[in-house]
């Protein structure tokens, strides 16, 4: 160090002991009786500033950013089979093969049909199907029921109810005309999102649940009784169309078409997309107008017409498979306790909207 010293230039050897000098001249700063260094102390004001900035930041997002959703649901028990064998067993132990009309049903699902299930007879394949869809479909009402509950409680804190929902920045404050949470107009916000819906009305006649036989026939109908490529592959069992990247390509899919067939992660994934589509897709009005004057799976089958490019053939075969099946016997039936599960409102599935 001597030498690389020795061997400056004369100019600046003595221009950094200027700032030396400098720097030992500037006046010293204790915090108490102990001296402190400035340099650091200009360091941890820069950085409380900083972070004072991004707190401020962060604070003054909007407030449903914070909002987090209680998670009022309990896990439901799922059975994972590995053959029609084993569904059957399962079926069986579970308490879900002899089920009657009025009867508890216990709220088991099946993730998803055995890859084997076609080789069942046909009386034991329909009853298998039957009975695997059953609870799904229960559950899945269930938190449709629970959204319009906790909609209509919301409506039930205005003194003179909205006909219209607007949330933007020259609409109503919600939270001061009505006293109401924040939690409460987010999820209001988001059941407009997720049934494209502002009108009071409108959203009345879509959050509401659909006969028990309705998804059993429409599923029954649309997978071969649990049996088909897009149900054994996918968890379709309403024949769903979609236009990402992520479906089952039909094949006999017309050339220049871009459909796929939905793939879901279960079959409960699977009636919760039907349900969602048959009360927010504006083909489905006609059925929606329907159940507001009756919940007859036959009478809501007529507004149908636009499921299928068969239209009326369809319908008619539809109505066939609920009467000569019975299956408006399970409209009876009941979803046993599980938890609290009956109350549950599966808020997830608002942040995640097709």
């Amino acid at each position: 160090m001597d030498y690389l010293a020795s061997n400056r230039p004369l100019d600046e050897t003595l221009e950094q002991d200027k700032v030396v000098a400098v720097k030992h001249d500037e006046t010293p700063i204790y915090f108490g009786k102990k001296r402190i260094d400035s340099g650091m102390v200009r360091m941890v004001s820069g950085l409380s500033l900083v972070m004072l900035f991004f707190l401020v930041a962060l604070l003054t997002q909007p407030s449903s950013v914070f909002i987090r959703f209680p998670q009022n649901y309990h896990t439901v028990p799922t059975i994972e089979v590995r053959s029609a064998e084993d569904l059957l067993r399962q079926l069986k132990a579970n308490n879900l093969w002899e089920v009657q009309a009025f009867s508890e049903v216990p709220a088991v699902l099946v993730s998803k049909f055995p890859g084997d299930m076609p080789t069942l007879d046909a009386p034991t394949q329909k009853k298998a199907f039957l009975h695997v869809l059953l609870p799904a479909a229960m559950i899945a009402l269930s938190e449709v029921q629970a959204e319009r509950v906790a909609f209509e409680k919301i409506l039930a804190k205005f003194a003179q109810p909205p006909k219209h929902l607007v949330f933007n920045l020259n609409s109503p404050d919600y939270a001061q005309l009505a006293g109401l949470t924040q939690n409460e107009v987010y999820l209001l916000q988001n059941l407009c999102r997720k049934y494209r819906a502002n009108e009071v009305a409108d959203l009345r006649r879509r959050i509401s649940p659909v006969p028990v036989s309705l998804i059993m026939g429409q599923g029954a109908l649309e997978s071969g009784w649990g049996g088909s490529r897009f149900a054994l592959e996918g968890n379709n069992l309403f024949g769903i169309w979609t236009w990402n990247k992520k479906g089952i390509i039909p094949s006999d899919r017309e050339e220049g078409k871009a459909h796929s067939v939905a793939a879901y992660a279960s079959l409960l994934e699977s009636v919760r997309a039907y349900v969602l589509m048959i009360n927010r897709v504006p083909a489905y009005n006609d059925l929606r107008n329907i159940r507001e004057e009756t919940m007859d799976s036959l009478a809501l089958a007529n507004g149908l017409q636009r499921y299928s490019e068969r239209g009326s053939d369809y319908v008619a075969d539809l109505s066939h498979l609920i009467r000569s099946n019975d299956l408006q016997n399970y409209d009876q039936c009941i979803l046993a306790e599980n938890g609290g599960m009956q109350g549950r409102i599966r808020v997830a599935s608002l942040a995640n909207l097709r």
